[in-house]
């Protein structure tokens, strides 16, 4: 094999090789860590970030970034619960919450792919806009009810397996499948890998770049579903932090920054990551602002590593 091709290998299953590996070690450091009741806790941990970051892996092929779905997912869990709570039921909330969402991520997609606003400043300003939209609904106070409907999305199990979990492993199988296998996948690449190659072509860039960011918004409006149905409350901080262990979780996982290249399934080796990091810290007793410190390096490190290996494609 030539020193080429294994250096393709690597890069392509670098990221498994890690989170072997990985496992293995926290394995021997916490032997807790691989209890059956503790895989269970990972994985159902996981599906929140995990559906958001399917919906963030078509944003960030396309070229983009979108900081607005943490946000996104709390409001979600907001109108489910205040529709539900104030004369109707978790049915229309959910209508409700998916119209909303849409909406939200057309508007992103709109101010980056027609008004030419940068993804970061239009879904960070947009960020601002739900929230204080939240705080609006929710009167600045947590929303508190258990729905039996939301309970079990939340907490349900299906032959033993967490529902969040099968909830995850649905949206990865549609997004592998539209990404890989339909006209509209093979698009969202070519936009994100040369927009204007892609025009040439007569592709309808502006639009896919629309669709791109409410496809992740209604993911992330999934997401709220579970995280609400977890919590049994509807907070306006429930989302923070879920936006960057997302964008953290695709890059982790290959997804080029830059756009044009990645891979959902990768996505999940990123979230798995990711969350047995927080597990292993959480077991083992170290503080949480340790954990927070050691996420932010981990991206640098990640973006660094495509950023360095994008510019030596480009020397050669």
């Amino acid at each position: 094999m030539s020193s080429k091709l294994k250096k393709i290998k690597l890069r392509e299953y670098g990221v498994v090789f890690g989170f072997v590996i990985l496992c293995i070690l926290i394995s021997f450091a916490t032997p807790a860590f691989l209890s059956h009741k503790n895989i269970l806790n990972l994985l159902r941990q996981s599906s929140i970030v995990g559906i958001i970051s399917a919906g963030m892996t078509f944003v960030i092929i396309s070229g983009n970034f979108d900081i607005s779905v943490g946000a996104v997912a709390a409001l979600s869990g907001a109108v489910v619960m205040k529709v539900a709570t104030t004369g109707g039921n978790v049915f229309t909330g959910i209508l409700a919450a998916f119209v909303v969402c849409g909406i939200i991520g057309a508007l992103n997609g709109i101010a980056v792919a027609k008004i030419n606003i940068p993804s970061l400043i239009a879904t960070m300003a947009m960020v601002s806009v739900v929230k204080g939209s939240m705080l609006m609904l929710t009167g600045g106070y947590p929303i508190t009810r258990t729905f039996p409907s939301l309970d079990y999305l939340g907490n349900g199990y299906i032959l033993g397996i967490p529902v969040p979990v099968i909830l995850f492993a649905v949206v990865v199988i549609i997004a592998y499948i539209v990404l890989t296998k339909t006209r509209f996948g093979r698009h969202v690449y070519s936009v994100g890998g040369n927009a204007e190659a892609s025009k040439l072509n007569g592709i309808h860039v502006d639009r896919y770049k629309i669709y791109v960011f409410i496809i992740n918004a209604l993911l992330a409006c999934l997401a709220g579903f579970v995280l609400v149905g977890r919590m049994g409350t509807a907070s306006p901080s429930a989302g923070d932090g879920y936006d960057m262990d997302a964008i953290a979780s695709v890059v982790i996982g290959g997804t080029s920054v830059s756009g044009g290249s990645g891979s959902v399934l990768k996505t999940v080796i990123g979230v798995l990551m990711m969350s047995v990091i927080n597990n292993s810290f959480n077991l083992l007793g170290v503080d949480m602002y340790f954990q927070y410190i050691f996420k932010g390096l981990i991206i640098l490190v990640a973006v660094g590593i495509d950023s360095f290996s994008k510019r030596r494609l480009a020397l050669r």
